[in-house]
């Protein structure tokens, strides 16, 4: 094999995507989402606000991490 086609699948090997789950991807996105609510909640002196956003954050950290547990079973099996 020549030098410059190890190059080339070194290369490819590097620039392999990450897969996730779209689970994992939509608890991510309401952790993000719960934590704006938060700090606006915050900011503008709303404690409903702020509440709510505290329970997005939880339910998104639940789903992101149930995903991560089904989706390293699943490539362990």
């Amino acid at each position: 094999m020549s030098k410059k086609k190890k190059e080339e699948e070194e290369e490819k090997r590097r620039r392999k995507k990450i897969r996730m789950p779209g689970a994992a991807r939509a608890g991510i996105s309401l952790l993000i989402m719960g934590a704006l609510l938060v700090g606006f909640g915050q900011y503008f002196e709303r404690g409903a606000l702020s509440l709510y956003g505290v329970i997005i954050v939880a339910v998104g950290f639940t789903l992101y991490m149930a995903a991560s547990i089904v989706a390293k079973r699943r490539a362990s099996i």
